[in-house]
């Protein structure tokens, strides 16, 4: 059950990150104001994405450190992935300090004390894109080794000084983007520091740091797809949006993303189960990390399919009380097409893992350049044709095409997977049309949903194993947490 408890380990990282943010947005926004928070903001996405300047060697160096026995090996590996990674994050520091002059006061229009505090931090955030880089080569050895949960302590950890560090800087130094930028920065390089016990246990580090060049063209030739995957696959997931824009205005677009973004929460559990297999069928041969995957695919189609329908029912309802139910009209059936897509799309993480795993990520990529023209196709005459829905329907179209190829190179449908697919697939499209059929805010629509929802619910403990097992173990599991509460209580 380590896998289980692992995937658990991942999807609490993530909640608790999530949490972080929503707990300090506030503050930030009464202490800085909503400029320099979107400032801010800004700064933190941009990080992100000179992240890219690994080149993928983070999943390459997962994919070739569960893939050795020997210890020295192991540490070899490690430091060729750091030194490369140091490198390339100095080199992306260096453009984005040369761009940022050209960012700052040409395109973004700022005022002028705050284009002087931002122009004055460029050092501090070139110094930050090493930093995150290194810092991904880090996770990705823990995560070789499997020690998810020290990983996930690590970047809570990180988490936590990274988003409560600046803002108490602005409490009690200055609000000032020249302060809040440099602290930013320096609580990132804290948070490297954190990665160093568990790693010397872990991998275990125990000679002197050695370079392989041989590894190194192993990591890059790897790297080089993923690199090519990570700079398509985001530009899929947002063309829309600008195409949206493009056509129908920035409003149209707020009617998209908000019930796209909710609907793409779905598929946490799915990237939380990768996150988790990745080095088990890196380190695996072909045949068990098939069997694994296989297992998987089944497992998380049953756990996945009633939390998407209970997100269709819910869609509706939940943005009408939320925003407002003229909001609700127009922006759930994009939300309910698109969590269809998510059910699809979050099945394929798994035939995704696995290619990538057992050393293809030239697949996932060459899938990707594939889908790329005829989707922009589709998705200019979905949109024309049928507005938003119509934009959705191209991305889940888009996403069902992925998953078909996914499966099929994987060798994944075999008949136990095609069986329960179709299975579960029936249900969630046949939920996705009741709320085309059924009269709106009526208790026969209510009733209906309700009846399946738990009728998906039933075949999801009856086809999972890891759900019946988890419930067969939570009364004990509360009784030990009631027991041990008690205990502590008593000696108070």
């Amino acid at each position: 059950m380590s896998v289980v408890r692992h995937t658990i380990y991942n999807l609490a990282g993530v909640i608790g990150s999530l949490l972080i943010v929503l707990v300090t947005v506030p503050f930030y926004l009464e202490r800085i104001g909503a400029a320099r928070y979107g400032i801010l903001a800004i700064v933190w996405m941009i990080l992100g994405y000179f992240g890219l300047f690994n080149l993928g060697l983070t999943r390459a160096t997962t994919n070739q450190i569960a893939q050795l026995a020997d210890g020295r090996e192991r540490e070899g590996m490690f430091w060729t992935a750091v030194a490369l990674n140091a490198a390339l994050g100095l080199a992306g520091g260096l453009i984005l300090y040369g761009a940022g002059f050209f960012l700052v006061g040409p395109v973004l229009t700022l005022a002028p004390p705050l284009v002087h505090q931002i122009q004055v931090s460029l050092p501090y955030l070139a110094l930050a894109v090493p930093l995150s880089t290194t810092t991904s080569v880090l996770t990705g050895s823990l995560e070789a080794r499997e020690r998810f949960g020290t990983v996930n302590l690590v970047q809570l950890a990180g988490s936590l000084l990274y988003y409560v560090a600046p803002l108490l800087a602005a409490y009690f130094w200055s609000p000032a983007l020249d302060i809040l930028i440099p602290v930013t920065v320096a609580a990132r390089a804290v948070s490297v520091l954190f990665f160093i016990p568990p790693l010397i246990r872990a991998l275990p580090l125990r000679h002197t740091p050695r370079l392989h060049t041989g590894q190194a063209l192993r990591l890059f030739r790897y790297g080089f797809w993923i690199t090519l995957t990570d700079i398509i696959g985001p530009f899929l997931t947002t063309i829309d949006r600008l195409v949206i824009g493009a056509l129908d205005g920035a409003a149209a677009v707020t009617y998209y993303v908000i019930p796209s973004n909710l609907a793409s929460r779905g598929s946490i559990l799915a990237g939380s189960l990768s996150r988790t297999l990745f080095p088990r069928l890196s380190a695996a041969e072909p045949a068990a990390a098939r069997a694994t995957a296989v297992h998987a695919v089944t497992e998380l189609n049953g756990l996945m399919t009633p939390f998407i329908l209970l997100g269709i029912f819910l869609m509706h309802p939940f943005l009408a009380l939320w925003i407002s139910p003229a909001f609700a009209i127009r922006a759930a059936p994009v939300g309910e097409i698109f969590l269809l897509g998510i059910w699809v799309n979050a099945l394929a993480f798994i035939p995704y893992t696995l290619i990538q795993a057992q050393g293809r990520p030239d697949l996932t990529a060459r899938f990707h350049l594939l889908e790329l023209v005829p989707y922009l196709a589709l998705l200019w005459f979905g949109l024309v044709e049928y507005g938003l829905p119509g934009a959705a329907m191209a991305w889940v179209l888009r996403v069902g095409v992925d998953a078909a190829l996914l499966f099929g190179f994987s060798g994944l449908l075999v008949r136990p997977v095609v069986i329960r697919l179709a299975l579960f697939f029936l249900l969630v499209a046949g939920g996705g049309l009741l709320r085309v059929w059924l009269p709106p805010a009526s208790l026969l629509r209510s009733g209906v949903e309700a009846g399946w929802f738990l009728m998906a619910a039933g075949c999801a403990f009856m086809t999972s194993e890891w759900l019946r097992t988890f419930l067969k173990s939570l009364p004990t599991a509360l009784r030990t947490a009631f027991r041990r509460l008690r205990a502590a209580k008593s000696s108070e």
